[in-house]
């Protein structure tokens, strides 16, 4: 979100020390605060079109509410979302493309137990990716790769033939999509591992400002700064909301 500043508007640091950056509280609660329309809300969840944001807004019970509904002078609907509702919502939402606010986000299955999936075989099905992948459904798992965000599968092979009526399924390397499936385990694994640590460090400051320059020099398994910022940004709403 900081290193977004020229997309998403983020208000700018008014320290920079050895410590890392410090901003403002007030600049930064008017900034949670502000209504803003999709092309921003898009940013916000890293989405790459703003016509996405419109998709989830119309799953019944899956998006929030807008705080702001107007009428264009052409009759379009405009809708608005807090920046800190959005945020909040991208906290707590459940895996890519499945309804709900049970928690975070579950971790992809474990590929030494497959899903149930059978894996001997060179290729898997539509239906047996999405599940080793850990996506709700095949349109979840489709719109998810055709938008660029699941990497390192490759192309799928053509369509095997099925008998009767039954409609023909596009194949995926058996291999790669298991590497894929681990890979987005120790993603997960590691986001959660630095936002415990953030808490675990806000709780121990006693009020005391709490740096994602200090938390990242001291990681061992690799994060970035950024990937601690943004865990540090996480920790602190969880810490706030109590």
């Amino acid at each position: 979100m900081t290193a977004q500043h020229a997309l998403t508007g983020f208000p700018v640091p008014v320290l920079a020390d050895s410590d890392g950056e410090r901003w403002g509280r007030e600049a930064v609660e008017v900034w949670m605060a502000e209504p803003v329309q999709a092309p921003q809300v898009a940013v916000l969840l890293d989405l790459k079109r703003a016509i996405t944001v419109h998709t989830y807004a119309k799953k019944p019970g899956y998006f929030i509410d807008p705080d702001q509904t107007e009428l264009t002078p052409g009759g379009l609907e405009r809708k608005r979302w807090r920046r800190d509702r959005i945020l909040a919502w991208d906290a707590t939402r459940t895996g890519s493309g499945n309804p709900g606010t049970g928690g975070p986000r579950p971790l992809p299955p474990d590929p030494e137990t497959e899903a149930g999936v059978d894996t001997s075989q060179e290729t898997v099905s539509t239906a047996d990716a999405a599940r080793l992948l850990g996506f709700a459904n095949v349109s979840s798992f489709t719109s998810a790769y055709s938008q660029g965000f699941v990497t390192g599968i490759g192309e799928p092979t053509a369509p095997e033939a099925r008998s009767g009526r039954g409609s023909r399924s596009r194949r995926w390397d058996t291999q790669l999509v298991l590497q894929e499936a681990e890979r987005r385990r120790q993603v997960v694994t590691g986001r959660r591992s630095r936002v415990t640590a953030c808490l675990e460090a806000l709780r121990a400051s006693d009020g005391a400002s709490v740096s994602a320059v200090t938390l990242h020099q001291g990681d061992t398994a690799g994060g970035t700064l950024d990937e601690w910022k943004n865990a540090l940004t996480q920790a602190r709403r969880q810490f706030k909301a109590g």
